[in-house]
Parts: C-alpha cells; sequence; structure tokens
C-alpha cells in the first residue's frame, strides 16, 4: 500500500508541472511572434519614400506678342523648372509650320518674314519640357502694319540687329528684310522711319552721318530733318528722317552710335520715285 501511494502521488506532481510548462511555452511563444511581426511593419513604412517632379513654368511669356512685318525675329521664350533640370522647348499645331523655335535657346522666329497684307495673325501652342512634365501656353502673335508705299506716309523701314558680315567684317550688323547692311535707296522730299522696336536693337542706336562709318569713321552726326523718338529696343522706337528736297549730297550713311561697322550707305534720287529699294550692298 505504501509503493502504490508514491506513485500515484509523484504522477500526479509530474502531470501537474507538464500542464503548466507546456501551456507557459505556448503563451510566450505566441506573445513574441506578435511583436515581431507589427515592428516590421511599422518600420517598412517609415522608410518608403515618394519622389517627385515639378513642372516647368514659362517666365513673363505674353499670350499675345506683336511683330511688325517684314521682320523674323518674335521673341525669346524663358522657363525655369524648380528642380533645375534641362529644358527644352518645342511648338505644337496652329501656325507653327511657319515658326521655328531653338530647343536649347527658346528663340522664337518666323521661318519666312511676315506680310501683314497676306495674314495678320498667327497662333501657336509653345511647348517647355524637363524631360518627365511638361507645361503650354497658347500664344497669338499678331502682325503691326508698316508704310511700305510711297501712298503711306511716312513710310517705314523694319531695322532688326544680328550676327552677319559685311564691308567692315563680321560681328552685330543692322539687317533690313533679311540682308545685313543693305544699301538702302531714299527719295527727296519724302520721310522715312527707321523702326528700332525691335529688343535686338538694344543698346544700339542707329545714326546718320556724311561719313562712312559715322563718328567711328572720322565724320560727324548728321543732324538735318532727323528726329529720334523713344530708345532703341523699346516698343515704339524709331529715327525719323526727312529728306530735305534740295539735299546737296548723293549719299550718307547710317551706323550705330555706340558700335563700329554696323551700318551701311543710303542713296538719294530725286523725287520721282516710288519709295526706298533694298539692293546689295558692293
Amino acid at each position: 500500500m505504501r509503493i502504490s501511494f508514491v506513485s500515484i502521488f509523484l504522477g500526479a506532481i509530474v502531470a501537474t508541472l507538464t500542464a503548466c510548462g507546456g501551456g507557459g511555452g505556448g503563451g510566450s511563444d505566441s506573445s513574441y511572434g506578435g511583436a515581431s511581426t507589427g515592428s516590421t511593419g511599422t518600420s517598412g513604412s517609415s522608410t518608403t519614400t515618394t519622389s517627385s517632379n515639378a513642372a516647368p513654368a514659362f517666365a513673363d511669356l505674353a499670350s499675345t506678342i506683336s511683330v511688325n512685318e517684314n521682320q523674323t525675329s518674335i521673341t525669346t521664350v524663358e522657363a525655369t523648372d524648380a528642380d533645375a533640370d534641362a529644358l527644352t522647348f518645342s511648338l505644337d499645331g496652329g501656325d507653327a509650320q511657319e515658326l521655328s523655335i531653338d530647343s536649347q535657346t527658346g528663340v522664337l522666329v518666323f521661318l519666312n518674314a511676315p506680310d501683314y497684307e497676306t495674314k495678320a495673325t498667327y497662333q501657336t501652342d509653345v511647348v517647355v519640357s524637363d524631360g518627365t512634365t511638361s507645361t503650354t501656353q497658347a500664344i497669338t502673335i499678331e502682325i503691326v502694319d508698316i508704310a511700305e508705299t510711297s501712298g503711306e506716309a511716312p513710310l517705314e523701314i523694319n531695322v532688326i540687329v544680328d550676327s552677319g558680315s559685311n564691308g567692315y567684317g563680321g560681328g552685330n550688323k543692322y539687317y533690313i528684310n533679311g540682308s545685313a547692311s543693305p544699301d538702302i535707296t531714299l527719295e527727296a522730299g519724302k520721310t522715312y522711319r527707321f523702326l528700332q522696336s525691335d529688343s535686338s536693337n538694344s543698346t544700339h542706336p542707329m545714326r546718320l552721318s556724311a561719313q562712312a562709318n559715322g563718328t567711328h569713321g572720322g565724320g560727324s552726326e548728321y543732324t538735318s530733318n532727323v528726329d529720334y523718338v523713344g530708345s532703341a529696343g523699346s516698343s515704339g522706337a524709331y529715327l525719323q528722317f526727312t529728306v530735305p528736297a534740295d539735299i546737296d549730297t548723293e549719299t550718307l550713311y547710317y551706323y550705330c552710335q555706340t558700335h563700329s561697322g554696323m551700318g551701311g550707305r543710303i542713296f538719294i534720287t530725286a523725287a520721282a520715285g516710288t519709295g526706298y529699294e533694298i539692293v546689295g550692298m558692293n
């Protein structure tokens, strides 16, 4: 009887210990497993980042631009990008086939000089891209009618400045109807305006002289019947010259007041023609 009692007692103790040990171990493992899973999820969320790209923006691009007829230059389109990405320009739709824009510099020009009497308005979309996103703006180019015949007074001669060559060599030159420093024939008794409103004329005020290359050639400025309006390169700027009916010279010269070698010759004819004509410089 003693032996049986001890065996039963010990067996109960072992059973009790086994049950407690197994329950505790299982609860502990489950608890740590749950904590580990939650931590991993929180850690992955905090390290996830979302990249973004700012769209480029035009810098003061006007929706309507006025351009004198017979000039090819329009404007220089500028844009900025918050990410400092390299930008490219292009045109889309409308009259894009009659225009051209430099993809890098944004210089916008006509492929052929516009004629107000043929077409007075052009439209297109200007697009700037940073390679990922792009921005588009519609523009309208209005052509300004200028006097071109003796029936329209005063006659107007559009002037722009561009790099080229003439009898003085290379560099910036006055361009008229696409020609660098051409000879110009004016008629005695008539009034002419040399339009310098294109921004390329800035710092290049035109002057007249009886000496080739004007003051740069040792001559003086010709001032008889000459008036100036505005500053070269600003809207509405021009040099107006009423050729004296009794002018005592057959040749004058136009030149830049600031820079040497930009101009050409003016031939004066009797009051019998129909205006001015452009011929190649010899």
